[in-house]
C-alpha cells in the first residue's frame, strides 16, 4: 500500500509475486545512523518496504541482506507531517518464516524465526521477547496455577501480548477462508478503536485506521478500512491492467476531510493504470 501527498510517496506494506510480505510500523526508538567508517549506500526509509519487495523472495534473503547491510536508511519526514519516519520492518514469506529488522545503537538488529509472528511499535523487539516470557509462563499448562488473563490496554506491549495470546490459542485452520478469518479476528483484538484518546508523549497510541492481510500462497492482498464495513482485496493471480503500475484511491481528501470510498470485494477491475510512483524499481547498485 502506497500513500502520497505533495511531498511524495511512502510504502507502508505490500506483497510481491513470490509471496513475500513486508510491513513497516512506527518505532520511536529507531536511529538510522550506522557506526563504522565504511561508506554506506543511502536508502530513503519511506522506500524501505518497496526496496524489500523489489529485491527479495524470502524472509531469509532479507535477514542475510540486513545482517551484512551496505545500506544506511535516510530519515525522511512522514508525508503530510513534520515528524520523521521512525520505522521498523517485519517480513514474512510463503514458508512461514519471519524477519524483523530494527535500527538503533549504530547497527541493524535482525530477528529471524517461524516463531516471531507478532510485532508492535515498542519497546524494541528483543525486550518484547523478554516480556513475552512472563506471559508464556502464565499461560503454560506446566504452570501449576496457570492464568489466562491478558493485558487489555492500548499500549504496544499490551497489544503484543494480546495478539500473542490469541495466536497461541488458535485451532489449526481447515482452509484458506478460516485462516483469513482467524487472522482478521486476532488483528481486530489488537487494534486501537477509532476515537481512542491518546496519551501525552506516546504518539504511537492512536486509532487503527486500517489493517491489511496477505495470503502468501494465493497471492491475495486484503485491505480493511476501519471506517467502512467492507473488505477489499487484490488477486495478483487474477486479471490486472496491462501496465507496470496501477492505483486505486481508497481514501480521498476533500476540503480538509477524508472521504472513505466504499468498494467491496475484489478490486482488480477497479485498478487504473498510472505512472510508477518511484520511477524505477528501488534497486541499489
Amino acid at each position: 500500500m502506497v500513500g502520497n501527498d505533495e511531498l511524495g510517496y511512502a510504502a507502508s506494506d505490500g506483497i510481491n509475486s513470490k509471496g513475500l510480505v513486508a510491513n513497516v510500523l512506527y518505532d520511536k526508538n529507531a536511529d538510522y545512523k550506522l557506526e563504522g567508517d565504511k561508506t554506506y549506500k543511502p536508502l530513503n526509509v519511506l522506500r524501505w518496504v518497496q526496496y524489500v519487495l523489489d529485491n527479495f523472495e524470502t524472509a531469509e534473503d532479507v535477514k542475510d541482506a540486513f545482517e551484512n547491510s551496505e545500506i544506511e536508511l535516510v530519515e525522511i519526514d512522514v508525508p503530510g507531517s513534520d515528524s520523521p519516519a521512525a520505522l521498523h520492518l517485519s517480513v514474512s514469506d510463503i514458508k512461514g518464516y519471519n524477519t524483523i529488522v530494527e535500527v538503533y545503537e549504530g547497527q541493524y538488529h535482525v530477528h529471524y524465526s517461524k516463531e516471531y509472528n507478532v510485532m508492535t511499535n515498542e519497546p524494541n523487539f528483543e525486550i518484547q521477547l523478554h516480556l513475552n516470557q512472563y506471559w508464556l509462563w502464565q499461560w503454560n499448562e506446566n504452570n501449576e496455577f496457570p492464568s489466562h488473563t491478558i493485558p487489555g490496554g492500548p499500549f504496544p506491549s499490551d497489544r503484543f501480548e494480546r495478539a500473542t495470546y490469541y495466536y497461541q490459542h488458535l485451532e489449526s485452520p481447515k482452509n484458506e477462508h478460516e485462516s483469513l478469518a482467524q487472522a482478521k479476528s486476532v488483528v481486530a483484538n489488537a487494534s486501537v478503536p477509532i476515537g481512542m484518546q491518546g496519551f501525552k508523549g506516546h504518539p504511537n497510541i492512536a486509532p487503527t485506521i486500517w489493517t491489511t492481510l496477505s495470503d502468501h500462497h494465493q497471492l491475495k492482498y486484503y485491505f480493511c478500512n476501519a471506517r467502512t464495513p467492507n473488505i477489499v482485496w487484490i488477486e495478483m493471480k487474477g486479471k490486472l491492467p496491462d501496465t507496470n503500475a496501477t492505483k486505486l484511491d481508497l481514501v480521498v481528501e476533500k476540503d480538509g476531510e477524508f472521504i472513505n470510498v466504499n468498494y467491496v470485494g475484489c478490486i482488480n477491475e477497479n485498478l487504473e493504470p498510472t505512472e510508477d510512483p518511484y520511477g524505477v524499481a528501488t534497486q541499489i547498485a
